[in-house]
């Protein structure tokens, strides 16, 4: 990669930079495959491998298909659908201005910070993989599966890979590839839900709960595995539309019980809705966006590097040997139970009273 100059980029998107802000939109765990290089951005959406770089006069970029799209779409277009450039940030923000004076706070200092629109299957393995991880891994890792892409290009020394499709994962991946590139117990979750997602038809079935509600989304999508309250509504927020999905996680949870005088007990399934339902009833119908805000400054916290790949190898420790323990519990039922049988079936019938003994004769 290299730092290219600004007059390099020929296209041109006119947006304020109070309105979409690069540096808080790319970097700060909504996406995972773009990296920067001086100034300028890289990454890929679907099939198209884009350079960005932003000043006042705004977004200027040039692009380079890694697989000719089919059909072909206009490029502006996508970027402009994966910006999510049709909600005027001003105005999804503007009700709270003064209902919320911590959140009115946030805006006026991260300005620029909005909600991408992904593509449904990128989206789905980045926050199945983002369990019980950071940010910088999850993007190790997903630059990793990425690798295991028919399609690439390579510019100035680094090659971009499209992301393997869910189809592809579903019957060209194995757990043991997954594991072998540092995924973890996260793989058998991600080739099952690719398979769980095939089985319901594919990308365009994922696609299709863009045009269905919060609640059905989410329940359609929690069928599959790996995929909890938190990791279906991350999917249902960023990529399937449902502008009032409010994701739980920690940090959220610690944003709640601080700013917010929320109960600080164990993080359920039912507090996770009660604590939904609660930002929901204050921010509306874009409270996933005023989440978007909330997130981003509980979570920007610096961390030493050393720390931060201790907790890395505890946290991926600590889950391998919670899913060990699981089978191994579960393999320990099921070998009771047959022993159990088998004693059932061996063991001597109870002596016969002297009234049926008479009845047999």
């Amino acid at each position: 990669m290299r730092n290219y100059l600004i007059s390099e980029l020929k296209c041109h998107i006119s947006v304020p930079l109070s309105e979409v802000n690069l540096d808080k939109v790319l970097a700060t765990g909504q996406v995972f495959r773009w990296r920067k290089e001086g100034d300028t951005w890289f990454g890929v959406i679907r099939e198209r491998l884009w350079i960005l770089q932003q000043n006042a006069a705004g977004i200027h970029y040039k692009y380079h298909d890694i697989v000719p799209p089919s059909p072909p779409s206009n490029a502006e277009a996508q970027l402009r659908d994966f910006l999510n450039l049709k909600h005027v940030l001003r105005d999804v923000t503007r009700p709270w201005m003064s209902g919320d004076a911590h959140l009115s706070a946030l805006v006026t200092r991260h300005a620029g910070l909005r909600l991408l629109r992904q593509e449904p299957g990128e989206c789905l393995v980045a926050f199945i993989t983002s369990s019980c991880n950071n940010i910088p891994r999850i993007s190790s890792l997903m630059l990793k599966l990425s690798s295991l892409s028919p399609h690439s290009l390579t510019l100035h020394g680094t090659p971009f890979h499209t992301l393997p499709s869910l189809h592809f994962l579903a019957h060209h991946t194995s757990e043991q590839t997954l594991r072998d590139l540092g995924f973890g117990y996260r793989a058998k979750y991600l080739v099952s839900a690719a398979r769980g997602v095939e089985e319901r038809g594919g990308e365009a079935w994922l696609e299709s709960l863009r045009g269905v509600g919060l609640r059905e989304a989410r329940q359609q999508l929690s069928q599959l595995a790996g995929v909890g309250p938190k990791v279906a509504s991350c999917v249902c927020l960023m990529a399937l539309d449902k502008h009032n999905a409010v994701p739980i996680d920690t940090h959220m949870f610690q944003v709640a019980v601080k700013h917010y005088q929320r109960p600080n007990k164990p993080l359920t399934p039912a507090l996770h809705s009660t604590i939904e339902d609660f930002f929901q009833g204050l921010h509306g119908d874009y409270a996933g966006w005023a989440q978007a805000f909330l997130f981003y400054s509980n979570s920007k916290k610096p961390v030493k590097r050393k720390e931060t790949a201790d907790n890395e190898e505890k946290e991926e420790e600590a889950a391998d040997n919670t899913e060990r323990k699981k089978r191994k519990k579960k393999k320990e039922g099921r070998s009771s139970e047959t022993a159990g049988n088998v004693w059932k079936e061996n063991e001597n019938p109870p002596p016969r009273t002297r009234s049926q003994v008479l009845k047999v004769k």
